[in-house]
């Protein structure tokens, strides 16, 4: 499975291989999935600061 998930800390971009990447989409969805009136669909960008 790929994502056009794209994953910045402090401004910049962090390159990771494919399963890192599933892991931490994966860990971030399940999160922002148990916030109430939150649609996954809706959701263009995380920001982490």
């Amino acid at each position: 499975m790929t994502s056009d998930f794209e994953f910045y800390v402090k401004g910049k971009k962090v390159m990771m291989n494919e399963f890192v990447g599933n892991v931490i989409h994966d860990v971030i969805v399940a999160i922002v999935s148990h916030l109430h009136d939150v649609d996954l669909e809706t959701i263009e960008k995380i920001e982490i600061s």
